[in-house]
């Protein structure tokens, strides 16, 4: 099938997007260095003395938790701050996707030739499995059963997303959905068990894969104790990998329609499929986009990207990478993001917000303590800059000398700090900024929203350029789930 022909939307949604690409670039040509810098060179590369005068005046007896209230828009904070970065917080709060999920106005929808409603009433009542229903709230072993093998994070994103999906099915009278990046099948379970929905998962890594069928058949032969006549058939699981091929996608939809026939006893008119994906990481975002917009027989796409780090940025030979992926970036004379811009956005804002409000700065220690390793093994050998560590978790109370000790456990001895290389003047006076590199941190942590937005707002100019009405919504609490914001849209029946 020929990809639909690009075309520019006029409508007052998609104009607004492009406007605030624009104004965001312009707010990062200024200010995208912040974004650009690795707080692991903080003090190599003298970054506080590379804010403005006035915001180091402000900011050099500033508290963490007094900042963070500041940041969060905390109206108590009397303390006199700088025009320029009071301008910068509210030009980037302005500009920012809406992340509230609480807001009935955060919901972006393009407004030529739109389809999406949001009837959950309606999803609720005629998707879900009235059984359940009732013994949901009768039964408190069986509400269990949904929630086995499965975190509390994990659990409440599932419950969310997937009524989110099965509404879209709903609208697409659609029987069949593929879960891409399926991992250990909790969402398809759900989707299946509950809403009754043809599911077929795809999955790269077959250890997961396996995991999955073990957990189906375990939580089918639970739900027949309590439903002994309960036949909706379990979820297929196969191994691929999906690449932005053509040939790759043709051979895949076959294997598909195929599956839905043969497993699920359907006709050839009844394998029309909707794409869901629950967080596909860096690139499987952008190419379930691409498949969604390039098969007739993908009747709805809903996904929660992020990894955004992990994205291929577009190279000048045009070929579609991850990230831009619409015309009008593309044409963008500035679009580019680098990785660390790409890295900071997949932080949520409003949690680390409550770090600093709260005081809770343990694991934001570990950027002072990173810095200061880096200083000592930049003295040791320049070839070590930006060097590999062990992951460490600072707890509360542990040492620098502990953290450096669990970091290079894996380097040769030689090449490990010392104990004069740590305690030292110049070492404890580096530790001693620790406030500066939190605040530091959290001045990119108020630009990072910019960042998201962009890639989430290219994608959606990249569905409404295929016509393919999209809309953006906030699904997910952004503290429980940082990647909240939903990408969906709906072709014509």
């Amino acid at each position: 099938m020929a990809a639909p022909t690009d075309i520019r939307c006029t409508c007052k949604v998609c104009t607004g997007i492009r406007v605030t690409i624009d104004q965001i670039f312009c707010v990062l040509d200024v200010y995208g260095w912040l974004l650009n810098s690795y707080v692991v060179d903080f003090f190599q590369d003298e970054l506080w003395d590379k804010l403005p005068g006035s915001w180091r005046f402000a900011l050099q007896d500033t508290p963490p938790r007094e900042f963070g209230k500041w940041l969060s828009g905390d109206i108590s904070c009397t303390r006199v701050w700088p025009l320029t970065l009071l301008a910068l917080r509210q030009v980037a709060n302005i500009l920012q996707v809406n992340r509230d999920h609480e807001d009935p106005k955060s919901t972006l929808t393009c407004e030529f030739n739109k389809v999406i409603t949001n009837n959950n009433d309606k999803i609720c009542k005629t998707s879900r499995n009235d059984t359940f229903d009732k013994l949901y709230s009768q039964d408190k072993k069986f509400n269990n059963l949904f929630s086995k093998h499965i975190k509390k994070k994990k659990r409440y994103e599932i419950h969310e997303i997937a009524e989110v999906c099965a509404g879209c099915a709903y609208e697409a009278s659609c029987k069949c959905i593929i879960d891409i990046g399926s991992g250990m099948g909790h969402l398809a379970r759900i989707l299946a068990f509950q809403y009754g929905l043809n599911v077929t998962c795809i999955e790269q890594d077959c250890i997961l894969l396996q995991q999955a069928r073990k957990w189906d058949q375990e939580l089918l032969t639970s739900i027949r104790k309590h439903i002994p006549n309960f036949h909706q058939k379990r979820p297929q699981h196969f191994t691929a990998k999906l690449e932005s091929s053509s040939l790759v996608e043709s051979e895949l939809v076959n294997r598909l329609k195929e599956l839905f026939q043969n497993e699920f006893g359907l006709s050839e008119t009844e394998t029309e499929f909707g794409l869901i994906g629950l967080h596909p990481c860096g690139d499987l975002a952008p190419i379930l986009l691409k498949f969604y917009s390039s098969r007739s027989e993908a009747k709805f796409i809903c996904i929660v990207g992020c990894c955004y780090m992990k994205l291929t940025i577009q190279s000048e030979t045009r070929e579609l990478k991850g990230y831009p992926l619409s015309q009008y970036l593309l044409a963008h004379k500035n679009h580019l993001l680098t990785y660390t811009a790409l890295e900071v956005a997949c932080h949520a804002i409003e949690k680390y917000c409550d770090k600093l409000k709260n005081g809770n700065y343990e694991d934001l220690i570990v950027h002072t303590y990173r810095a200061a390793l880096e200083t000592i093994l930049v003295k040791k050998n320049e070839k070590l800059r930006h060097s590999q560590f062990r992951n460490v978790k600072v707890s509360k109370g542990m040492t620098f000398e502990q953290y450096c000790s669990v970091a290079t456990a894996n380097f040769d001895a030689y090449l490990q700090p010392q104990e004069s290389d740590i305690n030292n003047l110049e070492i404890n006076n580096l530790l001693n900024r620790w406030e500066q590199v939190i605040i530091f941190g959290s001045l990119r942590m108020m630009l990072a929203p910019l960042v998201e937005t962009i890639v989430l707002y290219d994608r959606f100019l990249f569905l409404s350029e295929k016509s393919l009405t999209p809309t953006l919504k906030p699904v997910f609490d952004s503290r429980l789930s940082p990647r909240n914001l939903v990408l969906m849209s709906r072709k014509n029946n």
